[in-house]
């Protein structure tokens, strides 16, 4: 099972502000202890003690929560939080890394992956989880590759260049596919290329089975979407009619803007969690 953390606001701090003081003077004096060649570690406080605190991070938890949500009562230290998200917390999380931080852990399951292949970036990856909300997304591959596109584009042929993209493309398709591990999706959305007969799809398409071969050999599953119009459909409100303005979505209707690729990736997440 996987969890998702959030963090919440902190609506009563409770003992963690002194817990935090006490933290950082336990922290400063143990390092140094350990630059003056002391060996022996220090005990912590006594407010300390019967706390579960991870001192080189430094975090406190897992706390216990009480309370039916959306406000939640840390157990043992006090403090109230509230988060604006679905679904029941498993446990609290404290950060004192950066000053105080509160992070609720949730259960999710396995999300849904919508991944866009371009020029630019070559794999947007968007994954959703419960009511298509964004879990984790990330651009993989630059415009390195441009220049071979162009090349292969340019000549009536091409085929001079289709190993050349092949042996180009390695290395980004390793980091995508470490990525998808990470994610372990139920299911990968893509464009089906077999669609576009402009030279461009081609190219992107050799990319494509080359992805798809990696899907089959690691067992993960995968389908293929209606590309059409993924670019220009807002992901937020669902317009049909927005502009793409070079590398940007804008919908007139709502006013989101956001990366044409990220939108394209993003929608065909979508689609997929409500019809795949």
């Amino acid at each position: 099972m996987k969890e998702h953390l959030v963090e919440a606001k902190i609506l009563d701090y409770g003992k963690l502000r002194q817990i935090y003081s006490d933290i950082t003077y336990f922290v400063s004096y143990y390092k140094t202890l350990e630059k003056a060649g002391v060996k022996t570690k220090p005990s912590p406080p006594p407010s300390l003690r019967d706390l579960n605190i991870i001192y080189t991070s430094p975090r406190l938890g897992p706390l216990k929560l009480l309370g039916n949500g959306p406000t939640y009562k840390l157990d043992k230290v006090g403090a109230t939080v509230k988060v604006e998200m679905y679904g029941n917390p498993l446990y609290a999380i404290v950060d004192f890394s950066d000053g105080i931080r509160v992070f609720l852990a949730y259960a999710i399951d396995d999300p849904i992956v919508g991944i866009d292949l371009g020029i630019r970036h070559l794999f947007t990856v968007v994954a959703v989880i419960k009511d298509g909300k964004i879990y984790k997304s990330k651009y993989i591959g630059n415009s390195e590759i441009m220049e071979t596109f162009t090349k292969y584009m340019g000549e009536s042929q091409g085929l001079s260049y289709v190993r050349e993209i092949k042996t180009k493309v390695r290395s980004t398709l390793k980091e995508l596919m470490d990525f998808l591990v990470e994610l372990n999706p139920k299911i990968v959305a893509l464009e089906d290329l077999r669609l576009y007969d402009a030279k461009i799809g081609r190219g992107l398409k050799l990319i494509e089975d080359e992805l798809e071969r990696e899907f089959i050999e690691r067992g993960i599953r995968f389908k293929r979407l209606d590309p059409r119009n993924t670019s220009k459909v807002c992901s937020q409100c669902g317009y049909k009619k927005g502009e793409v303005l070079g590398s940007l979505f804008v919908c007139p209707v709502c006013g989101y803007k956001v990366d044409r690729d990220f939108n394209a990736a993003y929608n065909l997440a979508l689609k997929c969690y409500y019809t795949c």
